[in-house]
């Protein structure tokens, strides 16, 4: 079919949103092509499209899990076969799902980097390579290190890239400077005559304004009532939100919290009643917002502005994607400029202090001088800080420094899985399994779907003995602890930091950090912010700005405070 027959097939659109289809064009021409657009500007179309129009399987690789689920589920709906892969599923579920894109007719499949150098993905990658169409690399800037999200395992992708040098590469984002976007197109190894497109950054629904104020807490009260809908309010830290949260209920506004700290039942239902509507106001750290569909958002507001303009660009950019009016609304009390030009001081650690968490990790977690090659641990960070002495924002920068120089993999939300491994013998538990309780039914699913259990054990997924039980993830959570008292060894989901030594302990005078991980990384830390101080004075039009900073051209929006003042 033709691209506008797809279109038109699948999705019941007539035609293309702006900018859509000179990027399909130039993918089903065989370039590769990055694709530059807003937030809630259809970049998914870009790429399902022309893998639709195109015999084969589009391989697409995508940093979180709820932002796969959600295109997934949309793609089944449409009568498209697609899967996912992700580290929450067990062995048997991949090896099904790789097989299934193997041998079926499935036209998309997406994974995490993270999973791109497991030893199943890397052996079904030989089979699976044979009808790949399309790679796509979705929120690309991830795979630079001049971004502001930069990943190292997106810097994988480029040895698919290379295992499949016939098909052609999309890369898609929704924040990137030129400095990025060149760097996305050298690291993805782009062939000569690859092509950038650049969709305008103009929201001309959503009014961008900055509000200076002495009480932040009334005035965001006082916004969310004279704004009606659905609202979004971001705080930097778990502390910060859920006071914001409670503040605000005792005020009568219909509010909940949201961050990492959360067990994953409690973020996914929290989640879903504000997608519903059941919860007017979510108050949420960064770490809410990637693959969430809600066009009637009308409200996103920054008590604390971000590090980044592309950051704040992505955050603000979930009010309206309906196109009817909506407003991003920052903050500002009379000390954050000069709390955020302090910042880099603040934040970013000195050689000598990386030294020092470096040394106090490895003796923390006792080990020594020429060992602890692959040791994996969980870091109590309030533990730590209180017995090591150390600032929570520069040692998780060190240990992120330290990452990127190589010596360890810094995860600060791991988020894993439940474990669990029966140590009595297996006639031990079948007077329970006659039991109809939910306890009975998941221990049951368990043993069906998870082989090592009487051995080495397993990391069970919640969600999907919840789909088999057809039970929902508070029963399913509350089962798995009450396991404990019919013999199973039971480990809850970690929600603390976890560091992996990815070398041996080395001597402090053999501690290298790297010149790309250091100074040019506190270089383009204190350029961000520049130019966050620069949208926040500004006196100019606020949109205008955004469109400079992404290297596009711009003009006077009407709408944003600036503008509505000198009108």
């Amino acid at each position: 079919m033709y691209p506008q027959q797809v279109l038109k097939h699948y999705w019941g659109y007539e035609s293309f949103r702006p900018g859509q289809e000179e990027v399909i064009n130039s993918i089903l021409s065989g370039r590769d092509t990055l694709a530059l657009m807003p937030t809630g500007g259809g970049k998914s179309i870009t790429f399902q499209v022309p893998a639709l129009a195109k015999s084969g399987i589009c391989l697409v690789i995508s940093p979180l899990v709820a932002l796969m689920k959600d295109q997934v589920k949309n793609l089944q709906k449409r009568g498209i076969l697609s899967a996912f892969i992700s580290s929450e599923m067990p062995r048997w579920e991949i090896l099904q799902q790789l097989d299934n894109c193997i041998l079926g007719d499935y036209k998309f499949l997406y994974i995490s980097p993270e999973r791109i150098s497991s030893d199943l993905f890397q052996e079904k990658l030989k089979h699976l390579s044979r009808k790949v169409n399309l790679l796509v690399v979705d929120e690309a800037h991830c795979i630079s290190q001049w971004g502001n999200d930069f990943r190292r395992d997106y810097r994988l992708i480029a040895d698919i890239r290379d295992s499949i040098p016939r098909v052609p590469v999309i890369a898609v984002t929704a924040s990137a400077t030129t400095a990025v976007v060149a760097d996305i197109c050298e690291q993805l190894h782009f062939r000569k005559g690859y092509q950038i497109f650049k969709t305008s950054f103009e929201r001309k629904n959503l009014s961008f304004v900055v509000r200076k104020t002495d009480n932040k807490l009334k005035e965001l009260c006082h916004i969310l009532s004279s704004v009606p809908g659905s609202a979004v309010v971001y705080s930097r830290t778990r502390k910060g939100v859920e006071e914001y949260a409670g503040k605000l209920r005792a005020a009568g506004i219909s509010a909940t919290y949201f961050h990492a700290g959360l067990d994953p039942v409690t973020k996914t239902e929290r989640q879903a009643e504000w997608v519903s509507g059941q919860t007017r106001v979510l108050v949420a750290t960064n770490a809410f917002g990637m693959g969430i569909d809600k066009g009637d958002v009308r409200l996103v507001i920054h008590t604390e502005f971000p590090d980044s303009m592309e950051a704040y660009y992505q955050e603000a950019g979930r009010a309206g994607r309906d196109g009817n009016r909506a407003y991003a609304v920052a903050l500002l009390g009379p000390q954050d400029i000069t709390d955020i030009k302090r910042r880099p001081s603040n934040a970013f650690p000195t050689i000598e202090y990386i030294q020092r968490v470096y040394e106090a990790i490895c003796n923390h977690f006792q080990v020594a001088e020429g060992d602890g090659e692959g040791g994996s641990f969980y870091l109590d960070e309030p533990e730590f800080l209180r017995d090591w002495h150390f600032d929570k924002g520069r040692l998780r920068s060190s240990l992120e420094i330290l990452s990127l120089s190589g010596y360890l993999n810094f995860e600060p939300y791991p988020n894993t899985q439940p474990y669990l491994r029966y140590d009595q013998p297996r006639w031990a538990m079948d007077r329970f399994l006659d039991d109809e309780s939910p306890a009975a039914k998941i221990a049951i699913e368990i043993l069906r779907n998870y082989e090592g259990i009487f051995s080495a054990g397993a990391f069970v997924s919640v969600e999907m003995l919840a789909r088999k039980t057809q039970l929902g993830l508070g029963e399913v959570t509350k089962a798995l602890g009450y396991l404990r008292n019919v013999g199973f060894y039971y480990v809850p989901s970690r929600k603390e930091p976890r560091i992996t030594f990815k070398m041996i302990r080395v001597p402090l005078d053999r501690l290298f950090i790297t010149t790309a991980s250091y100074e040019s990384r506190l270089a383009a830390f204190k350029m961000r912010i520049e130019k966050v101080v620069d949208y926040l004075e500004t006196e100019g039009c606020r949109q205008e700005f955004i469109s400079d900073y992404f290297g596009m051209e711009g003009r006077n929006c009407g709408i944003c405070d600036n503008c509505l003042r000198k009108r």
